[in-house]
């Protein structure tokens, strides 16, 4: 028990001393588990509205659709089946364009009747049910067009007042709601419900052909797959057709709105996590000295080299517990908002499986320890008398680097010496830099393949969902890379303030000092971008259907503005650094 007490005391003494870096840390694993809890769960909770949408407005298990004129028989044939538990009568439908507010667009327009129906029972969320004279829209075609309850819709040439907004589970939601298989509404488009009366007189003015639906729940849900559908083989062959659609491709189709977001949730999340382990990284390098003379101290006071690692990594896999917390809760809220293809369904938040925590965690865990046990295992092997000693370590003469760079200007001269001095900060910005150009690319390249081509509704909206997400996972990338920049930028300030403190008595000026700090940052961000750009075109083709390279002068534009935001935040902390005097820094103790 005194060993937890300690870990405690000294893990919240760390914390209060230093909050910036615990926000930091924080910030760093938060984005890259939320980004990965959020491509997980985006199935799980499509499904889980789906389902709730088919529980709420008693969704159907199949539905039968036919061109017969006298669908009588065939709901005969359905009612006698085995395995049918219950069945709507057949519902009158056809495919036509309505109008509302000056646009027009395609939508099946079903008759029902005014009584709850035994099978699909829309259920209305604004207004009231069809009555003779009036339309219920399906909310997510009504958003679509803007209308509401008391605005007006035009069929066939007739203007019908808006009485209510409802959904259904009957269809995919919008645009894929007027789709069904083979004759019958086919184009993509939204659904609207007149009375019986009505949907016949629109028909007739419309010169639609009419199909009609037949609603039915099996006794068992989960084999509508596999439910004998021979009994229409008849009507197949006698010129009047009849299809089906399952309550399990309604959900496929459905998914279809999100499926291609995905690969940018999942590829943006582990570009997060690249980041983050560059983030913590860099912060294990501001804490190093500070982290190596506590556990000295503690050995020297008795403990062991088992205690002294697990006093260092508490502290970490504290924050770490409450980062993926953190992130799992932002990715179950999220999810139903991206994965929400339609307003056409109820979205609710759900607690995530099992296997989405354990992944998360394990990601968590995983970028911590990659970016924090060796540092720490190096602390605790440490001789105590030598790691309380702090000598100082004798620098490997490079004759050959000393050689090239002997007449280059002095700013590069210096940027080029700290790079070789720590060549582990080089390839964490490099890596930083990587994962920036990757993202940029691939959002380039979805735009220029996207940008000026005009789609279908349903094609729109998927490719509208994708950008966004793109544009997300981009945003947050660059972000953590920034951030990844200016603390890259501060621990090489301060672990080089010494050298650049002897340089500037020999005469190098603090301009010079700041532009060989940002030298020794920007040398691997040229040669990552280089690889990182080109990258992202690669994995976006990866997962896209043709070839599409971008313009060369956005990627030009883009890999100048990224070295110029870099060159930017690095000189921030190395000017802060050029202000301090030279004798100063030199007589400071290393952080």
């Amino acid at each position: 028990m005194g060993r937890l007490l300690l870990m405690w005391r000294l893990v919240t003494r760390d914390l209060r001393r230093r909050p910036g870096e615990a926000a930091v840390f924080m910030a760093a694993v938060t984005a890259a588990t939320a980004a990965l809890a959020l491509g997980l769960m985006v199935d799980n909770a499509v499904t889980t509205a789906y389902m709730n949408t088919r529980a709420a407005t008693a969704g159907p298990d199949m539905t039968a659709i036919t061109t017969a004129a006298d669908p009588g028989e065939l709901a005969g044939r359905i009612a006698a089946a085995q395995g049918v538990g219950s069945l709507t009568d057949p519902i009158p439908a056809f495919s036509t364009v309505v109008g509302a507010h000056g646009d027009t667009a395609r939508s099946s327009v079903e008759g029902r009747e005014r009584a709850p129906s035994p099978v699909d029972r829309p259920l209305v969320t604004s207004g009231t049910w069809v009555r003779p004279g009036g339309a219920v829209v399906e909310r997510g075609f009504a958003e679509v067009l803007g209308v509401g309850v008391g605005d007006r819709v035009t069929i066939a040439g007739r203007d019908y007042p808006v009485v209510g907004i409802a959904i259904s589970a009957a269809a995919p939601v919008y645009p894929w709601s007027d789709q069904a298989q083979g004759p019958g509404p086919t184009d993509w488009g939204g659904r609207i419900w007149l009375t019986i009366a009505d949907a016949r007189t629109a028909a007739q003015d419309a010169e639609a052909l009419v199909v009609h639906l037949v609603h039915l729940r099996l006794t068992d849900p989960d084999a509508a797959a596999d439910w004998d559908t021979t009994l229409f083989a008849p009507y197949n062959t006698s010129g009047v057709w009849v299809n089906t659609r399952t309550w399990e491709g309604v959900l496929d189709t459905n998914l279809v709105m999100v499926k291609d977001a995905q690969p940018a949730l999942a590829v943006g999340g582990s570009l997060l996590a690249v980041a983050a382990c560059v983030t913590l990284a860099a912060l294990t390098a501001i804490r190093a000295a500070r982290d190596h003379r506590r556990a000295q101290r503690l050995k020297a006071v008795g403990a062991g080299p088992r205690t002294v690692a697990a006093v260092l990594l508490a502290q970490y896999l504290l924050l770490t517990a409450a980062a993926a917390g953190l992130g799992l809760a932002i990715g179950t809220l999220a999810a139903p908002a991206l994965a929400h293809p339609s307003p056409g369904l109820l979205s609710t938040v759900g607690p995530p499986s099992a296997a989405v925590v354990v992944t998360v965690v394990g990601l968590a865990l995983a970028v911590v320890l990659v970016s924090t046990l060796d540092p720490v295992l190096h602390a605790a092997r440490t001789g105590t008398a030598a790691g309380l000693a702090e000598t100082a370590r004798l620098r490997t003469r490079r004759s050959r680097l000393t050689a090239l760079t002997a007449y280059l200007p002095t700013p590069l001269l210096l940027g080029v010496r700290l790079m070789a001095r720590r060549p582990g900060r080089a390839v964490l910005s490099a890596v930083g830099m990587a994962a920036t150009g990757v993202m940029v690319s691939a959002l380039l390249t979805f735009r220029s393949a996207w940008g000026t081509v005009e789609l279908p509704p349903a094609m729109a909206a998927v490719n509208n969902r994708t950008a966004e997400v793109l544009l997300g996972v981009t945003v947050a990338v660059v972000a953590l890379s920034a951030l990844n920049t200016v603390i890259l930028g501060w621990s090489g300030a301060v672990q080089a303030r010494r050298a650049l403190g002897i340089s500037r008595t020999l005469g190098a000026t603090p301009g010079q000092v700041v532009a060989a700090l940002c030298t020794a940052h920007l040398l691997p961000a040229v040669p990552a971008l280089v690889v990182g750009l080109p990258a992202g075109i690669v994995l976006y083709r990866a997962f896209s259907e043709f070839w599409v390279v971008p313009p060369r002068p956005w990627l030009f534009a883009a890999a100048l503005a990224v070295l110029s935001a870099a060159a930017v935040l690095t000189a921030l902390p190395a000017w802060r650094h050029a202000r301090v005097p030279a004798g100063r820094a030199l007589n400071a103790e290393a952080a």
